[in-house]
Order: structure tokens, then sequence, then C-alpha cells
């Protein structure tokens, strides 16, 4: 079986260069006739470039913007701010030195025009001829955060399409004079995914570990705490989902949910 080195921008040769070069300008080309996503990046996570539609969306002008930049670089708060995340998925995958594989991640950010979710789609980026890995080429796909929300278990929601999803926090007013902390809004979030007590009590035992287990019972008791926060008459389950629904709560997303799947993620 054929080896394949990493080989840095300080260890490139001639010909390896000549091979970057003519990638460039095919994708300066793609830039001018496409709107595709597409970005390059070397061995050390830096870029290489990227097309112009992937340069509007981070703030910059055009894809030989990129050049040099790591993602820690980017005019692009979210981004810059998980630059290690991401920079770790990538050298996790380039170390493995398989030509022939590929990876997809998820990517949430609040890019330049908004809060996106693209899948991306990466391959090795490398030179046969020398056998030299020379980083990674990803081409990225937009879906609808609805979309992405739907295939993480975690999230699926019972309501269809949400439109904007809106991230709130315990300052958030939902009912007049009535706020909810942050652990109140999990909670009720849960219930409207359709879980009972026990299974709000396991997940929330993962999201937010206790010294000591929670139980159903314990669950009951801040649904009921809950509802009396919110004036409900009754103090079911069913009546704190009607009524959450009824305030728009189901459009919403907890700060603490809406962080988590905040960055970067391998999916397959």
């Amino acid at each position: 079986m054929k080896t394949y080195n990493l080989v840095g921008p300080e260890n490139y040769t001639v010909e390896q260069k000549k091979y970057i070069e003519n990638y460039k300008r095919s994708l300066y080309l793609l830039s001018k006739q496409t709107n595709v996503m597409f970005l390059m990046w070397d061995v050390n996570s830096h870029f290489i470039t990227g097309t112009d539609t992937s340069a509007k969306k981070y703030n910059m002008k055009s894809g030989a913007d990129f050049e040099g930049k790591s993602r820690a670089d980017l005019p692009c708060p979210t981004v810059a701010a998980c630059a290690e995340q991401a920079n770790r998925i990538d050298q996790n995958f380039i170390h493995k030195l398989k030509v022939n594989t590929g990876i997809e991640t998820l990517a949430v950010y609040h890019y330049s025009d908004g809060l996106e979710a693209h899948v991306g789609k990466s391959r090795i980026f490398y030179h046969e001829e020398s056998s030299a890995i020379l980083g990674i080429i990803s081409e990225g796909i937009n879906i609808e955060l609805k979309d992405f929300i739907n295939i993480v278990p975690d999230y699926i929601t019972r309501f269809g399409a949400l439109g904007t999803l809106e991230a709130i926090d315990q300052n958030t007013v939902l009912n007049v004079d009535v706020n909810l902390n942050d652990y109140e809004q999990e909670i009720c979030y849960l219930f409207l995914l359709g879980w009972d007590c026990p299974q709000v009590a396991k997940f929330m035992d993962e999201f937010r570990p206790n010294p000591e287990p929670r139980t159903a019972d314990a669950v009951i008791k801040k649904k009921d705490a809950i509802c009396h926060k919110l004036h409900l008459d009754r103090h079911t389950v069913k009546d704190l989902r009607d009524h959450l629904v009824t305030i728009g709560f189901h459009k919403k997303l907890p700060q603490s949910f809406f962080s988590r799947i905040i960055g970067t993620r391998i999916i397959k």
C-alpha cells in the first residue's frame, strides 16, 4: 500500500507549488461562474484559498482574502471563536494519512448574513506524484436550520418547520411578568419534544450533572414550580405544553442548548 506524507508550505517543491497554483486558478474560475462554497486548507489548518461566495460568508470580499489566514483570523466572530474545535477535526482527519477517505461535518455559525447551517464535505488534497498530502479541500452545502435541528437526536422537534429559530435566555419575558431561568427553559423545551419526566431526568443528568442522580419526582416538582410561576391552574404536563405553545415557546431554543450546537462537529 502506498504511503503518503504531510507536507507544509515551508517544504513545498516547485512541482507542488505549481499544482497548488493550478488548483487555485480553477477555484478562481469557479468563483466567477457559480455560487459554490469551496475552501482549501494546508496541513497546518491555514487557508490556501476559497471561492468568493465563501469569502462573503466570512465578511471578506474575495476568495484571495483567505490566503494565509487561520480560522481564528477570520473577521467572523463566531467562526473565530470556534477555531480550535474545527481545527482539531481537521487535524484528526488529515493525520490518518488516508487520501481516499472523506468526512462530513455540520457547521452552524452566525455568518455575515445571519445564522446558517452548512454541511461540509471534505477530502484530502494531495499530490500523487510526490506522495504528498498538502491539505484539505471542502465544499459547503447550505441547509435549513430547522433541518439541522431535526437530524440531531437531542433536538428532534414535534412542530415541523420553525422558520427563524430564536435563542432565548433567562431575561426573555415569556408571559407578561414571568421569566424562566436557564434550567426551567431547558425542562420546558424537553417537555415540548414529548419527553416524559424520567427521560427529562436522564437527559439533565448528562447535560447538567448533579452529585446525586435526578429522579423523575425531582423533575415533577420542578414542573409544578414552573406551572405555578406561569400562573397555570392545572399542573399537568399536557397543560404546561399547551401553554408553552400558546406563548410561542416552541419557536425558540434555550440559549444553553443553542450554544451547544453552534460550532462544528463530525456527522459522518
